[in-house]
């Protein structure tokens, strides 16, 4: 009883459900549990802090040895823990180098409680015994100084916050946090207002999606098995509820979802957001589907005929609609729907095309309906051909001239048309999978060729933006900030003492003291560079090299290439942007007893940087654009190459791009699209991007059709059940369903591993790489610094990075050296540890294996926040064999590389992947096809199998199984032939004994009067009696009389026996019974021909009809009492292939017991007559591949109706 409800109301229980679960997920994103979550956040602070207390006692306990080297071989098992052990005052053990610690203990570090160090917030826990001091702790949450994609605050995975929220150590802030003894540890500040996450939007915009389809699919099911008012009332009703929805903001609820994010999506009023537009989609498909339901119920009228005229117009509306909305979608919105980057898509992307194919569709059975109500309304053939073609045509100069000028959605109407009328007009039910087929794969390439093409247009939009931004590298705002600034770098007194005093700085310190405290927010966006030189223009800082030569360097520019700003004149615009500098600052420092000049270069980071990964150094919040790293880059100046980025390989001079002027324009040129921007005849700014392959167009058909293909699959599953009785798969389908699968695994598991394999070999690759840097490396410090004895940060640090910054521009990595105890000496790229992404140690696992495993060298892999790298070491020997140090070389700079190869490794295979399983899909169809080919032929001719008549042999030569089954099919054939003819010889013996005791009878008939005349002639003839001549004629009259029966009865025999094969020709059935009926129009008999048929063409035999009609009409008179007027109605009406001609009369009818005999050769009901004209009349039909049958009631009248084959003309 319950599965039986579950059957007729899933619709409706399926609603409620998706209504339940999205009332339930939104309620568990947008209530706010703050107490619980902060609960539920403490106790697993509490766990965490009993494992630190656990690693605390047994770190303190080995250490009674006084040995450290154990521990060293026991790094690992404490995940999420940190250890430093300190002797004394100095780190002698770490077992991370994520915190920015330095190698002495401060006032920082350790430390017990809550820690704030560079990177985040600790909790950390300390014990001493004699000399060593043991410190632990765990990460609470991150807090970078800065985020971007690599670097973002958020709470560890073992202590999980769910709300945004902050830690801060005042007790009378948000929620307190307590430790296992009830000690007050930390408060939660929990943001006043939560976002939702992508993920949420996305999950929340699904379930609302299925509510509303679920609900308007009931709707659809019920109004459906309603009368039309129905239909037209809920159409109305449902676009007034969208209208009022939209007006009134009923789905703001959702506002703070990305899905009505109008950055994600937003064109108007109309379409407002991404769920909005959604939510238009499933209005529309309602719409259309009541349409389609609401014409298919029309019957044959003026309306109809009048519609189906005019509808071919609107049926491009809805077209119009789609690919509107297509354009809009790509051109407005931030929806990645670049279908060749298929790792780029997302969720909302996927809702996209989703759309445009349940939309479409839609459209499609649209279409069908209205061009079945043109057939039925006698539309037909060339007629409707025009129509469709006109109206196509129309649209194609609309679009063309007046639309988006998109040549592919203006040709496929006329496709889609095409396929269509195929398939409904010209009867070829047969073909309407290879109709589908086509109008799938039209589609597919359409929307990927459209698709493509105005993402390629978007992208050119794109570069204008980026090379004009890119050609605007003076900056005001930059010019105000720093007038803002110079009086505090004048006045600072860490500066003036620095003047005077010369002290010794290193390089890196000053370069983050000035970073720190001056040139931090704004200036992010630039990369900086500090010098200071004194009245003799000589280094303070930097006392590598004792010279003015880097002044000079410097001063040369200003003075050459700086164009002062007027509103502070100590910062220099470089015009030619000179070594890529955008800025130049050249300040006066003055103290008590001296004065310097401080030099600071800009570099705009608008432009990736190709050394190191800069990315991770940069704020999410300024203004470089992550998406630049997609392009190639060049800037000129004077037509000569200043600075390049990317793969593409640009000419040293522009003249080679383009000949002189200025403007912007389009260039192919090399297998990229260049944009060159010309500011000036100087000043020239080029975007470049690859051009798109040929294969790329392929493969993104591929996709689509693959992808609306696969969406399709549960549709053909029920029209595969619907259609037949069977529950099991055409063998057909099953070969197709093996073979695609076939195709699949293996192109899945060929995927899979050479995604492995190349992977593998990429990173054999890149150590291969590195090893061979590291060694370079290696042999260049050696030269530069391998005849020192020792290497001291104090004395050599300058010099050290000097160096360590010179060879990374030469090999392209960030390079860090480290002292033989595993401290930072030196780094090219010292922005990472001043800003406390990593500490200062060496990573422990390569420390352990250089230092106690004495390994020649190590190569592993490390992170900084999310950013994971490969890491290589190689211990340095100066050149008496003294380990001095251990160089490090950071694999930074090309892991974006790495990223980006095998992206589009992988995206090659799908390509690969996709486009082989498209083709496996048309291949499995077409070898499907011809492997059952001698089956259908088997079918066929099983179903075509009649006895007694000459059945056809299967003609197949291959000797294979189907060969086997075709011979013995043609053996059994032969044997059925002759047992048919066995069969019929003793039929036609039982026939002709039959028919022989009927003609015997009807002889008898008139033999017996003959018979009894002449006897009596002869009794009473007398030669002499006047009236003999009188009964001699009336004897010969009864004779004769006899004789003309007999005669006839020999004629109907004949006609029966030798009914002449029909000749055949095209006739209008309708003019024919017309010329028929006249005949037997007299007084008393009423013959009416009703039909609303102009004409209907058959082929047939013009006098067997007249026959067949003939016989019938008389029959129908005869029939009729002498005490009653005749009325015969003879109706004509035509289904999809068929006329059907009913003739009624008003007789006495049939009786029940004779209805089966009715057509049986020499029976008849009436007291004259052979019996031979139905049987006749049936076999003339038949002949003609038609169908008669017979309906009667006793005194009222018998109904003949007659099924003929008619001809489709046009």
């Amino acid at each position: 009883m319950i599965l039986t409800y579950l059957k007729r109301f899933y619709l409706p229980v399926a609603a409620i459900g998706a209504a339940i679960l999205f009332a339930s997920y939104y309620n568990s994103v947008f209530t706010y549990d703050y107490k619980s979550a902060v609960d539920s956040f403490e106790s697993a602070f509490q766990e965490e802090e009993k494992r630190l207390d656990k690693v605390l006692e047994f770190t303190n306990t080995r250490l009674n040895s006084g040995e450290i080297e154990p521990h060293w071989e026991n790094l690992q098992g404490q995940e999420g823990i940190n250890i430093h052990i300190y002797r004394n005052d100095s780190l002698i053990f770490w077992n991370t180098n994520q915190l920015p610690i330095i190698r002495f203990a401060d006032i920082h570090y350790p430390a017990e409680g809550l820690v704030k160090l560079q990177n985040g917030w600790y909790y950390a826990k300390m014990r001493s015994d004699n000399d060593f001091t043991v410190c632990v702790s765990f990460l609470i949450r991150n807090d970078y100084a800065y985020e971007n994609q690599h670097l973002v605050n958020e709470f560890t995975p073992h202590l999980p916050f769910e709300y945004n929220a902050e830690i801060v150590p005042d007790k009378d802030i948000g929620f307190q946090v307590r430790n296992n003894n009830g000690e007050y540890v930390c408060s939660i500040n929990i943001a006043d207002e939560q976002s939702v996450t992508k993920e949420q939007s996305v999950l929340l915009l699904t379930f609302l999606l299925l509510t509303l389809i679920l609900a308007v699919t009931f709707l659809y099911r019920f109004v459906v098995k309603q009368k039309a008012l129905w239909s037209w009332v809920s159409i109305a009703g449902i676009v007034l509820f969208r209208y009022v929805s939209l007006k009134s903001g009923w789905f703001s609820f959702l506002e703070e979802t990305e899905a009505m994010n109008p950055s994600l999506y937003g064109v108007n009023d109309w379409l407002p957001n991404f769920l909005e537009y959604t939510i238009h989609l499933v209005v529309l498909v309602y719409v259309l589907g009541i349409l389609r339901v609401r014409i298919d119920d029309w019957k044959p009228s003026k309306i109809g005929l009048i519609s189906s005229y005019l509808f071919p117009l609107f049926l491009l509306l809805p077209w119009i609609l789609l690919v509107y909305f297509t354009v809009e979608l790509v051109e407005n919105s931030a929806i990645p729907l670049g279908i060749n980057q298929l790792f780029s898509l997302n969720a909302f992307s996927i809702i996209a095309l989703m759309g445009f194919g349940v939309f479409f569709y839609a459209i499609f059975h649209f279409t069908g309906s209205v061009i079945r109500l043109g057939k039925r309304n006698n539309v037909l053939g060339s007629r409707s051909a025009v129509i469709y073609f006109a109206v196509s045509c129309m649209y194609l100069l609309y679009e063309i001239n007046f639309g988006f000028g998109l040549l592919f959605p203006a040709l496929f109407p006329m496709m889609y048309f095409g396929a269509i009328l195929y398939q409904v007009v010209l009867s070829k039910s047969d073909r309407g999978f290879a109709s589908g087929l086509f109008v799938l794969f039209s589609f597919a390439i359409t929307m990927s060729v459209t698709v493509n093409h105005l993402e390629s247009k978007k992208e050119r939009g794109e570069k204008e933006l980026y090379a004009n931004q890119l050609a605007t590298e003076k900056d005001i705002v930059t010019e105000v900030e720093y007038s803002a600034l110079a009086p505090q770098l004048k006045d600072d007194k860490f500066l003036k003492k620095l003047i005077s005093t010369q002290y010794k700085m290193r390089i890196s310190d000053f370069q983050e003291n000035l970073e720190r405290r001056f040139f931090n927010g704004f200036w992010e966006r630039y990369e900086m560079k500090f010098s200071l030189f004194n009245e003799q223009h000589l280094p303070i800082v930097d006392r590598v090299e004792m010279s003015t030569r880097e002044y000079d360097e410097l001063q040369k520019i200003v003075d050459k290439s700086g164009v002062p700003s007027e509103i502070d004149t100590n910062i220099y615009f470089i015009s030619d942007y000179k070594n890529q500098y955008s800025y130049i600052i050249r300040q006066e420092l003055e103290s008590e007893d001296s004065t310097a000049i401080l030099f600071c270069t800009l570099k705009s980071t608008k432009i990736p940087e190709e050394i190191g990964f800069p990315r991770l150094l940069i704020s999410g919040s300024t203004t470089v654009f992550e998406s630049l790293e997609e392009y190639s880059i060049a800037k000129y100046h004077d037509s000569k190459l200043l600075n390049k980025y990317g793969d593409f390989n640009y000419p040293t001079n522009v003249a080679k791009l383009v000949e002189g002027g200025t403007g912007s324009q389009f260039v192919d040129f090399g297998g990229y699209n260049h944009f060159i921007l010309q500011k000036s005849p100087d000043y020239t700014v080029v975007l470049s991007s690859k051009n798109a392959e040929q294969i790329e167009q392929v493969t993104a058909f591929s996709y689509l059709f693959s992808f609306y293909g696969l969406m399709l699959l549960p549709l053909m599953f029920r029209m595969n059940r619907s259609e037949s009785s069977r529950r099991t798969l055409s063998l057909a389908l099953k070969i197709q369903l093996v073979l695609i699968s076939l195709v699949f695994l293996s192109l899945l598991a060929f995927g899979w591993g050479s995604g492995i394999f190349v992977s593998n070999q990429h990173k054999e690759y890149t150590r291969d790489v590195v090893r061979e840097k590291l060694s370079s490396v290696n042999k260049e410090v050696g030269a530069k610094l391998g005849d020192m004895e020792e290497l001291d940060i104090d004395e050599n640090g300058d010099r050290m990075q000097f160096y360590l910054e010179k060879f990374s521009r030469v090999f392209f990595t960030d390079i860090n050296l480290y002292d033989v105890n595993g401290y930072l000496l030196a780094t090219s790229r010292p922005k990472v540890f001043n800003s406390g992404l990593i500490s200062e140690q060496m990573n422990p696992n390569a420390y352990r294996e250089m230092r106690y495993g004495e390994r020649s060298e190590y190569l592993g892999d490390e992170n900084i926040g999310a950013l994971e790298y490969s890491s290589a070491y190689k211990p340095f020997y100066n050149k008496d064999g003294k380990l001095m140090a251990y160089i490090n070389l950071q694999h930074f700079g090309q892991q974006n590389e790495f990223e980006t190869q095998i992206q589009e490794f992988l995206v090659a295979i799908v390509n690969v992947f996709v486009l082989l399983l498209a083709f496996s899909i048309l291949i499995a169809i077409f070898v499907s096809n011809w492997l059952t080919a001698p089956l259908r032929i088997l079918q066929e001719s099983f179903s075509s199998v009649r006895f007694g008549t000459p059945n056809e042999r299967i003609s197949y030569n291959k000797e294979d199984e189907i060969g086997s089954l075709v011979k013995d099919y043609n053996q059994k054939l032969e044997e059925l032939e002759y047992a048919a003819q066995k069969l019929a010889r003793s039929e036609r013996e039982s026939a002709w004994r039959e028919m022989a005791k009927q003609v015997a009878h009807e002889i008898k008939n008139p033999l017996t009067p003959m018979r009894l005349s002449v006897q009596h002639l002869l009794r009473s003839y007398d030669a002499n009696d006047p009236k003999s001549e009188e009964k001699l004629k009336r004897v010969a009259k009864s004779i004769i009389e006899q004789i003309d029966a007999l005669t006839n009865i020999a004629n109907e025999f004949s006609n029966f026996a030798k009914m002449p094969r029909p000749s055949e020709e095209l006739l209008d059935i309708i003019a024919l019974i017309r010329s028929a009926k006249q005949v037997f129009v007299t007084e008393g008999v009423s013959v009416k021909v009703v039909t609303e048929l102009k004409e209907v063409t058959v082929r047939a035999d013009r006098n067997q009809m007249i026959r067949v009609f003939n016989n019938l009409i008389k029959n129908a008179i005869q029939a009729t009492p002498e005490d009653r007027t005749t009325d015969i109605r003879i109706v004509i009406t035509r289904t999809d292939y068929k006329v059907q001609i009913d003739i009624a009369d008003n007789g006495i009818g049939i009786p029940a017991e004779k209805k089966n005999k009715i057509f049986t050769p020499y029976f008849t009901t009436k007291s004259t007559g052979t019996g031979l004209g139905l049987a006749m009349v049936r076999q003339i039909v038949e002949n003609h591949h038609g169908t008669i049958d017979f309906d009667s009631v006793v005194d009222e009248g018998t109904t003949f109706t007659i099924m003929l084959p008619v001809i489709n003309q046009g």
